[in-house]
């Protein structure tokens, strides 16, 4: 298996002005611009259009944007992804969640550090993960 990606992840010099600051955004919140915006970065309209759907997506809302980041970490751990876990889980932390509801988020959340609700929120992952018939 190779490291190398079939689409060119573009780095900051590489994109067009309306993305760079996109770029510059992401690395003064996140330290690092995701793999994803890079690949994503090749159709900068793209790129653009989904940036604001993950900010409505993750950011404060009716739910705290740690607590959709603790989901989506739960949901990255399910799927076996390390990649999508280890980034979940910084900006999770970086919107307020604790070191114990990450650690927890990612292997026991029923003993967790988390309300019922939030408990809640953490099964609809699981349960979404085995089958999305099971949720209604």
């Amino acid at each position: 298996m190779t490291n190398e990606t079939r689409i060119p992840l573009l780095e900051r010099d590489q994109v067009p002005p309306e993305l760079g600051a996109l770029y510059d955004a992401l690395l003064q919140q996140r330290g690092v611009v995701p793999n994803m915006f890079k690949t994503v970065g090749n159709v900068p309209t793209l790129a653009l259009a989904f940036a604001g759907l993950l900010k409505a997506l993750l950011s404060d809302g009716a739910l705290p944007g740690w607590y959709k980041e603790l989901i989506a970490t739960r949901m990255s751990v399910l799927c076996g992804s390390e990649y999508a876990t280890a980034g979940h889980a910084t900006s999770a932390k970086q919107k307020g969640a604790s070191e114990a509801q990450i650690a927890a988020a990612k292997w026991d959340f029923e003993s967790g550090p988390f309300s019922d609700p939030e408990k809640l929120g953490l099964r609809c992952a699981d349960r979404l993960h085995r089958s999305g018939s099971e949720l209604d």
